[in-house]
């Protein structure tokens, strides 16, 4: 359901936090789950949508960019789960 519903059958793998604002832990973090074995990473819906107190992180765009060059085109990344 929800944004990975275009990625068929998933399983979460991992969960960590960005590390804070600015989310400088975010691509590192990001990494990390792919080095043990996430196929795709899936940023909460606090970070773009702000879901749920309606205040996106301000920052959300700078790090889905930074996220996006270290995995390259080959891990999806999902700017939302739901």
């Amino acid at each position: 359901k929800g944004a990975f519903e275009e990625l068929g059958p998933c399983e979460v793998i991992g969960f960590v936090s960005c590390g804070g604002c600015p989310g400088k832990r975010a691509v590192a973090r990001a990494r990390m789950l792919v080095d043990r074995g996430a196929e795709a990473v899936a940023l909460a819906s606090c970070i773009c949508k702000g879901n749920p107190i309606s205040f996106p992180c301000p920052h959300h765009e700078t790090m889905i960019a930074a996220i996006r060059k270290k995995l390259g085109d080959g891990v999806p990344v999902l700017d939302h789960t739901h």
